[in-house]
């Protein structure tokens, strides 16, 4: 087995076991402001190796936490397609700025996720929060400040599970 394809299939099974702790069911009420850390996990290693993770990563894994959450097929791909597009793009620019700038951008995404995941145009989950709600606004605001501060927790254990196990 060679070094890429080693440091690959690391990079898999750190998203794997992102999506096992995503798996993880609370109350119904925390439910909805919980972060999604396969999300931020791909957001991490699309930041440190852009060159090992891409849009298929993106795709695959959304189509896993689809499957997971039973939510409309096709909603997390697509945003994580996204995501992980303007990552790639400006990661030069989102490497370098402050720490504290990251978490902010970090709230951004994840805030623009939420809503982008209320949208339900067939409405086909009557019980499910949407844009509709008085409170949602709240709940994806609390959503994003929540992924904001959990970001340093995962940057800083991606990076030492990249620094001990990945070879470049």
């Amino acid at each position: 087995m060679n070094l890429n394809t080693k440091n690959r299939l690391f990079i898999y099974f750190a998203l794997f076991i992102a999506l096992t702790i995503d798996a993880f069911n609370f109350s119904n009420g925390f439910q909805f402001i919980k972060p999604s850390i396969v999300l931020l996990v791909l957001v991490y290693w699309n930041m440190a190796l852009p060159d090992k993770v891409g849009i298929t990563t993106a795709l695959f894994f959304g189509m896993l936490v689809d499957f997971l959450e039973g939510s409309l097929l096709g909603i997390h791909p697509m945003l994580f397609v996204f995501i992980t597009y303007l990552c790639q793009r400006f990661f030069y620019q989102f490497r370098v700025i402050p720490f504290w700038q990251q978490s902010f951008l970090i709230f951004i995404i994840c805030f623009l996720s939420k809503l982008a995941l209320a949208l339900d145009f067939l409405n086909s989950d009557l019980g499910k929060s949407n844009l509709s709600d008085s409170s949602y606004l709240l709940t994806a605001f609390i959503y994003g400040i929540i992924s904001a501060f959990v970001w340093p927790i995962v940057y800083f254990i991606c990076r030492n599970f990249r620094r001990r196990f990945i070879k470049i």
